[in-house]
Formats: structure tokens, sequence, C-alpha cells
């Protein structure tokens, strides 16, 4: 579906990634449930927020299958180790015997990587739980970004200086843990997920900690009849604090509220007639005075029979909110005017109300071709939780404060429509070829800050504390209207000794054409990975995440300025290496290098990972 929406979790964030990709598909790893974000968007053509919660509400026991699976999320850090996520399916068959999984890692520049899920013992197969943790973190240097030399009248390229070689220390960390259960009668299911998330980092402007506890409930109906009323409901709240340790200290508390159920009459095992509400709701305090909401209803129809599946619906969606914050922005007089004294306000985007929600698949060759056809739209509220999710670096102390563009607003994506064909040639070959246009209203994007008066130093009008105008270029988001046109190839080989698996995008948007601040996407980038296994003991691996330049233009803090000014972020390839040895069934030994052609990788604007790395561990199952 095109509109955001959360996939409840229940499950564990058992190891978010593994050096060796596909060797898993030897291993018979046993631990307790599935890896996924809790919160995802719509759909992969386009790049909403997402925010990476630990676990999926989706457990449906916990003997599992093992698969690793390409990693899809867009804002991939040094710590997350790429390209794979373990990805553990729940299988429906029970076992008595509880299960322990560790994962242990750390390399040069250091990245300590653990997970470790414990799945205890019960006498009923109606009752499961499991017990998790995970933490991925980036300790080392950061290579500073900055202007190409003689570019400021024309534009500039954000790069490191491999003449200077400056960098600075640093560190960005991810933190989870939880406990989550199931419980199954006759015709439905009870699930929970409750637990801790964090966010810490420092970079040369800031310190920050972002520390999250959330829960998620979760009932739905199971019924094997034929006729019967389907019901599938879901409540999350997350309580989340944002520490910005500054010379002028930030302090911001979020609550999130979410509401999920879909419900209705099931005419037979092919037709049924469904009614989706949802509501999303989000508050936040001290340092931000605002409220946001969506709420939405959508009657559906269903039918799947043959080789047509027909699920016609229409989303009715309002917003709703209020930002009673007080801004406090300082005035600098430049040469060329003054800075930008205003912000705007927040959450102000308004969608349309209504939205079409239609598929519409057909199996032109039975099992092995499906021609599918897509049409939606949506609105999500870009809670502050799934922007730092989306990208780590995201802070309350820069768009706010100087940039002049609101932290928070709605965004509303009119329409998206996109055609499709998937399907597999000889059981081996997997593909899935799709493309289509989105129009979007207010489009959430990544933008950097350009300081005309760096070095100067201001007070701020009713606080009176001095602030620092430096540096010249300050990370933060901007919002925009586009038309964004897209493209994804994703294929896959598997076969007993070889795994292959690609992801190929291709993005084209307009808002070179509208000046409007932020970058743009790439307009083409690809990640592939090839894993061959020997005599199932020894696993060797190729990795690439590559991806073209991406343009934009800066955000100005000079209110007089004549015209944007265009900025670039350079392309990059990110070429790894891994090997796995697997001493027995329930031990293995794994090794990772990445980024080995030592190229400046900008995922995210300004902040630059440190060059080749090498990442050792080991894994247990018992």
């Amino acid at each position: 579906m095109m509109k955001s929406r959360y996939l409840f979790f229940c499950g564990v964030a058992a190891g978010l990634v593994f050096m060796t990709g596909k060797a898993a598909y030897s291993q018979d790893v046993n631990p307790t449930v599935e890896v996924s974000r809790a919160y995802r968007s719509g759909h992969a053509a386009v790049d909403k927020p997402a925010m990476q919660m630990a676990v999926p509400d989706s457990v449906l026991r916990f003997d599992i299958d093992v698969d690793y699976t390409v990693n899809a999320s867009p804002y991939r850090g040094s710590y997350e180790f790429r390209p794979y996520m373990l990805d553990i399916r729940p299988d429906r068959t029970v076992s008595d015997a509880g299960q322990f999984f560790l994962r242990l890692g750390a390399g040069y520049s250091l990245h300590p990587v653990a997970d470790v899920v414990y799945t205890p013992r019960f006498r009923t197969s109606a009752f499961s739980m499991g017990i998790y943790g995970t933490h991925r973190s980036y300790f080392g240097r950061y290579r500073s970004v900055g202007p190409e030399i003689g570019g400021m009248s024309s534009g500039m390229t954000l790069d490191w200086d491999r003449f200077l070689k400056k960098k600075y220390s640093g560190y960005d960390t991810y933190t989870g843990a939880g406990i989550c259960g199931r419980a199954d009668w006759k015709t439905g299911f009870f699930s929970f997920d409750a637990g801790y998330l964090g966010h810490a980092g420092r970079d040369t402007l800031m310190t920050r900690g972002f520390d999250a506890f959330r829960t998620v409930l979760r009932v739905a109906s199971n019924n094997p009849s034929d006729r019967y009323i389907s019901y599938d409901v879901s409540m999350s709240y997350l309580y989340g604090e944002d520490k910005v340790k500054t010379p002028d200290p930030y302090y911001l508390v979020e609550h999130d509220f979410s509401f999920r159920s879909s419900a209705g009459p099931v005419f037979s095992e092919h037709s049924r007639a469904l009614l989706d509400v949802a509501l999303d709701l989000s508050a936040y305090r001290s340092y931000l005075s605002s409220v946001s909401g969506r709420f939405s209803l959508t009657p559906r129809y269903v039918l799947d029979r043959g080789r047509w599946l027909l699920d016609l619906g229409v989303e009715l969606s309002v917003l709703f909110g209020n930002d009673m914050t007080a801004y406090c922005i300082p005035s600098v007089p430049g040469a060329s005017g003054a800075m930008l004294s205003t912000v705007k306000q927040m959450h102000q985007a308004k969608g349309q109300f209504v939205y079409p929600d239609i598929e519409i698949g057909f199996d032109a060759i039975r099992n092995y071709l499906n021609i599918y056809v897509r049409a939606d739209g949506g609105e999500d509220i870009n809670r502050y939780s799934d922007m730092l999710s989306r990208n780590r670096f995201t802070s309350i102390l820069f768009t706010h404060n100087y940039a002049g563009m609101p932290l928070l607003d709605n965004t509303v994506e009119r329409i998206n429509a996109r055609l499709g064909f998937k399907g597999n040639i000889g059981s081996r070959f997997m593909y899935d070829l799709y493309g289509g246009y989105a129009r979007y209203h207010n489009k959430l994007l990544d933008a950097v800050v350009l300081n005309p008066f760096a070095g100067m130093v201001e007070t701020l009008p009713v606080t009176g504390m001095p602030v620092s105008l430096s540096p010249q270029l300050l990370p933060a988001v901007a919002y925009g209207a586009c038309n964004w046109f897209y493209a994804d190839f994703r294929v896959g080989w598997h076969s007993q000794d070889v795994t292959v698996d690609g992801v190929f995008s291709y993005r084209q948007t307009d808002l070179g054409k509208t000046g409007t601040p932020g970058f743009a996407p790439s307009p083409f980038s690809a990640d592939v990975d090839v894993v061959y296994n020997w005599k199932k003991r020894i696993f060797v691996g190729l990795h690439c995440d590559a991806a073209l330049a991406r343009d934009g233009y800066a955000v100005s803090l000079d209110a007089a300025a004549s015209s944007p000014v265009p900025l670039r972020l350079p392309g990059y390839a990110d070429l790894g290496i891994s090997a796995e040895y697997r001493f027995n069934r329930k031990a293995s030994f794994w090794l990772y290098g990445g980024n080995l052609l030592d190229m400046a990788i900008q995922r995210t604007p300004l902040y630059c990972e440190s060059g080749i790395y090498f990442t050792a561990g080991i894994t247990f199952s018992l």
C-alpha cells in the first residue's frame, strides 16, 4: 500500500545484519522471531520515513525458518553492516525446548555488534514468548565534509578534502531490547511487544541521546471457517526523550499513539468486505509544543479468485494539528541582507481528504508471471522518532533555529500509480519489475543550511545567550512539492552453491527545476550481493552498494539571497567482501570488510564514514 502504515511488531531484532549474507541458508539456527521494521513506508519505490523499531508483530510460533534477505533500508549507517538483515521467519511447528541465540562482533574501525535472543520453554503450545536485545554502533573518525574550493558562486560539491584529510572523532549507536509474546486460541490470537530503543551520537556540533520506550498490543482473528467476521486490531504507544547537548542544551519529549483496525464479513474463501480504520497522534513538549494527527477510514472489497486479485477501496483521510511553539530566532545583518528571523509553523500541510486504494493482479502464467496495477496515496505526519530513524543525525537544533523551515510537517502523497511484473523462471531466478509516478504536495527531503555569517556570534533576543553561527554548513530537513518518477528491478538467483540478489532503482524528480531547497534522490542506485558456499561450510561473498550523485539546493540563512545555491552530493560505490567458516551446526566465525574502495560515502549529507573497515565475530545457537 502506498500510504504509510504500522506493521506492528512482536519479535526480536535478533541480528540486523550478518556479514556473510546467504551463509545462513546452510545453518540450522533456531532463535525465536522475525526481524523487520515496525514502521514501514507503504511501498519501496518512494522513500517515506521509516522508523526502525525492534520487532514486528508477526510471530506465529517460535520454531522458525531462517533466511537472509537484503536490507532495503535507505538510510544505512556504518554500524548496520550491510548487506544483509537477519530475517528469522516463524514456523507453525512447535518444540518444547527453549532456544538461545548469540552473535558478537567488533573490528577496526570499531563496529561493535551484539544480538541475543532467549526463548523460554513452556508446557503449552498456545503461548510463546521471547526476550531479545540488539546493539549496533560505530566509534571512530568521521571525514570532515566541506564545499569544493571556488565553488561557492556557481554551486558547490560537498566532499571530503583528501589533500587536507581533516577528520573528527564521533560515534553513532543504536540499542534495542524487550520482551514479546503470543497467545493463541481456536479462532484468533493475542500478541504483545514491549521494550526500549535508543539512539546516541556525537559529532562536532552536538552530543545527543534519544531514549524511547514503546509497547504494542494486537488481537486478530485466525479463523479457518469459510464464513466468519474477520478482525485485526492493534494499538501502540511510544514515549521518547531527545537530549541534545550544546553550549545551549535542548530537550524534547515525544508521545506517539497509533491505532489500526480492519474488520468485516468474510463471505467465502474468495471474497470479503473490510473497513480499515487508522489513527496516528503525536504530541511534543519542552523545546517544541505541538500536536499533530491523522485519521482515516478505508472501505474495501477483496476478491481473490482464480488468476485474478481485486482489492478495491477508497481512503477518506483528514489531518489535524496545533503548533504552539514560541519561536526565537536571532537576526543578524549581513552583507546582502538579514538572516531569517521567523520560521514556518509545523504541521501546516493539508491533505486532499480522498485517496484511491486499488490493486488489481492477474496471473498471466500461473506460478510464473503476475501482472499487477496499483493506485493509492495518503499522508504521513512525519513523527520525530520516524525522522530520527530515517536519518539518525536529524536534530531539533538546526532546522528550527536557523533554517527557517519547519522541522515537522505533513507529507501528502496525492497519487501513486504503478505497473509491475513479478514471478520466477525455473523456480531459481526471481524478479519483480515495477515503475510508476507519484505526486507529492509536501515531500520530506534531506537538506543543508548554508550559513554566510559563519564565524559571527549573536545574542538570542529573549534568553540573552550567545549563539555561534559557525560552521558554514549545517544539517537540516526541508519540504517541497514535486513530481516523482520511479522504476525498480529486483532480481534473485538461488541455487545450492550460489546466491545472487540485486536491487536496481531509478528516480527522477522536478525538484531541480523548481529550485526547492533540499536534495533530490540519486537518479540511479544499485545494491548487489553474490555469495558462494563450498560444501556448506565455507561461504564467501561480494557485495556492492552504489549510487550516482544527488543534486539539490541549499537552505540559505541570508533572506536577501538572490537565488538558491546549487549543491551536489558525490556518488559512491561501497564495495565489501564477506567470509564465514562454520565449525558445526551451532557455531561459526565470520568476517566482513567494507568500503574497500576507500570512498567518501555520504548517505546522509555532511556525514562521511571513515574509510575501509573490517569486522569479525562469532555466532552461537543453542
